[in-house]
């Protein structure tokens, strides 16, 4: 039996049994005597505890984690020490890890697969605004739940595992199939790290394979290094090209040319999503546009500079005797038989390309490469430089190691590594000092210019900052409809704790409405003021045989007294007058019998109305209104829903009005009176 089953720790949790059994950890059902609820209790392997740097750490992070709170992450709730025993109090969650679901489905649809990697990106979002690198993501760090919430877990342990000697790699052997090159190669790392884990992850999603197998860890990390693997749609056709540009992108071995946020990744997803035909077109190593699936082994190793290595399916090993054992053909076993050469090479070749790539910037900076001036930072939050694509994709923001104790809110950025205006090429390295509050903290919201942004989000970094809002509409000459044009307190102020904000959205450009005129019987000079003097346009002047006087109006494609918009334009037919007829010879006389023919009547002519319903949700609406097969009325209409009178005339009596909208044709008989 477990020793710790039965125990209570921090003397309010009570363990009962074992969840389930990490590399690192172990986690234990338990119940919180305090508030009555079950947990989820993780604590350091005996192993692991017996380290005073691991348990350091353990704390360290355990503690950042815990100022987490998001959908998609799994909670913390409590950090403790006891006896030597160090562990996490979660929240405790029912459900199988994607890595369980993925043996147990082969793998996804790459629809299903988009809906979990876009989880996996929000969290990843609030994680990386909060400065914090998981570094292990990975299937089995990611929970589903019953309504397909995915929850990423495991934060704290994954931030130093990587640093460890090579055994605790080499234990975790699952991880070593999502680790990016850059852990690989013990190099410094950033927030593209997760990404490139992500995209391994969604790989696997899509394909059911691991994009690198091996026999041994050395060999996968090799193939990190130095190889690309195939397309996911070349292994499940289904998966769309854009799809497969988005993960060869997220896998990029070059930081640099990988996407350089989560957001912007959750961007890309989100439209694919919405169009599962949309295309990225992401740039090549020599700068020339391309899309990525087509470019994608090609591009990542021009970044690599080694040849392309054919990805194997992993076979089993064939159980030999020594003595039969043959030299090792390929180049990663015989680098897996000689760690320790693998190890010389790699520093040798890391080097060398260290030193061309400083020397390619070196030429680049004074290539007349384009600069851009330096923002102020300073009084902003982190959070919100981090998720605004503008700063992001001019510059690679980092935050300072350590925040400082001050009397500003906790996240809001005291220092910046560049002087505002200062000219620095695209791509230079921001390092942001931020505050971590302080006994004396003014507990205020200092609001930030939210103008020109959707309102999602802003309501999302509101929501981090636990501040309250309302929202009202405006009209804007200059801000797009459905953008924030302004907040009340404005930019710049502070926001007491317990108010609330004021956002006011664009309702777009105002519109005054007028109504329009009676035209009938009026001429073309005549109908040109009238409408002048209710501010409306006259548009199309058709000429057109009528027996009403010549000259005059006949037809107007607005009905008159209808109320619209000012500027509306309304076109207008005019009567050209009876068309003469020729001289017809003169009829044989009666002489018996037949009576003569009827002299010719002149018809006369009657009106009627017809109401045409314009559709909801289209900005453009075909109508077509035909009277006995004849067209009368042919107009395109740019206004979505209301109702449009369209007046017609016709010898007077009964005739089939056919109104076509869009295609859609209905007849009825109408009397012009």
């Amino acid at each position: 039996m477990d020793k710790y089953i039965g125990k209570w720790l921090g003397g309010r949790y009570e363990i009962i049994d074992v969840v389930g059994v990490g590399g690192m950890a172990v986690v234990y059902r338990a119940r919180d005597t305090v508030l009555g609820r079950y947990v989820a209790v993780k604590v350091l392997k005996d192993e692991y505890a017996k380290d005073p740097d691991i348990r350091r750490r353990f704390s360290n992070e355990s503690q950042a984690v815990a100022k987490l709170s998001h959908h998609n992450i799994v909670s913390v709730f409590d950090v403790g020490s006891e006896g030597g025993v160090d562990y996490i109090v979660m929240e405790l969650i029912e459900g199988v890890t994607l890595k369980e679901y993925l043996r147990k489905k082969g793998r996804l649809p790459w629809q299903e697969a988009l809906f979990f990697a876009q989880q996996i990106c929000r969290a990843l979002v609030h994680a990386h605004s909060r400065g914090i690198i998981h570094q292990d993501i990975k299937p089995q760090n990611v929970i589903i739940l019953r309504d397909g919430t995915a929850k990423l877990t495991d934060f704290g342990i994954a931030s130093f595992a990587t640093t460890q000697e090579t055994r605790v790699v080499q234990e975790a052997i699952g991880s070593v199939h999502y680790i990016s090159p850059e852990q690989a190669k013990g190099s410094k790392i950033d927030y593209r790290t997760d990404i490139y884990s992500l995209g391994v992850v969604m790989y696997e999603m899509l394909t059911g394979k691991l994009p690198f197998e091996g026999e041994t860890a050395l060999q996968v990390v090799m193939q990190h290094l130095n190889a690309v693997p195939l397309a996911p749609s070349e292994l499940a056709p289904d998966v769309p090209a854009g799809m497969d540009e988005v993960v060869m992108h997220a896998m990029c071995a070059n930081t640099a040319k990988r996407y350089a946020s989560a957001e912007e990744l959750y961007a890309d997803l989100e439209r694919l999503k919405s169009d599962p035909d949309a295309q990225f077109r992401y740039t090549n190593p020599d700068g020339e546009s391309g899309q990525t699936q087509v470019l994608g082994r090609a591009v990542q190793q021009a970044a690599r500079r080694t040849p392309v290595s054919p990805v194997r399916d992993r076979m089993p090993p064939h159980r030999q005797s020594p003595a039969a054992a043959p030299e090792p053909e390929g180049f990663f076993d015989r680098m897996a038989e000689r760690p320790g050469l693998a190890a010389g090479i790699a520093v040798a070749v890391f080097t060398v390309i260290a030193l061309v790539v400083a020397g390619l910037l070196l030429f680049a900076g004074n290539n007349g490469e384009e600069k851009v001036a330096v923002p102020s930072f300073v009084g902003k939050y982190i959070d919100e430089v981090m998720n605004d694509p503008e700063v992001t994709t001019l510059f690679t923001i980092r935050e300072a190691g350590t925040r400082i104790p001050s009397d500003r809110p906790v996240g809001e950025i005291l220092r910046q590594s560049v002087d505002p205006g200062k000219k620095v090429a695209k791509g230079t390295n921001l390092e942001l000092t931020v505050s971590a509050g302080g006994e004396n903290i003014k507990d205020t919201y200092k609001i930030v210019d939210f103008k020109g942004k959707k309102l999602d989000y802003v309501t999302t970094v509101l929501g981090e900052h636990e501040v309250s809002y309302r929202t009202a509409e405006e009209f804007s000459d200059e801000v797009e409809k459905g953008l924030v044009t302004r907040t009340d307190p404005p930019a710049g102020q502070e926001l007491e704790k317990g108010a609330t904000l004021t956002i006011y959205i664009s309702r777009g450009k105002e519109t005054r409405e007028t109504q329009v005129p009676d035209l009938f019987g009026l001429t073309e000079s005549e109908a040109r003021k009238a409408l002048e003097a209710k501010k409306l346009t006259l548009g199309s002047i058709d000429l057109i045989e009528s027996t009403a006087e010549k000259g005059t109006v006949v037809w107007q494609s607005t009905a008159r007294n209808s109320a619209v918009p000012e500027g509306t334009v309304i076109n207008v037919q005019i009567s050209g007058g009876k068309k003469e007829e020729e001289p017809q010879p003169e009829p044989p006389e009666n002489t018996g019998g037949d009576q003569p023919p009827d002299a010719p009547v002149e018809p006369v002519m009657g009106r009627a109305s017809v109401q045409v319903a314009l559709p909801e949700g289209s900005d453009l609406t075909h109508v077509i209104i035909l009277v006995d097969g004849e067209v009368k009325y042919d107009q395109t209409h740019t206004d979505a829903g209301g109702t449009v009178t369209v007046a017609l005339t016709a010898p007077a009596g009964q005739h089939e009005v056919t109104v076509s909208i869009d295609g859609n044709a209905n007849t009825s008989i109408y009397t012009f009176n």
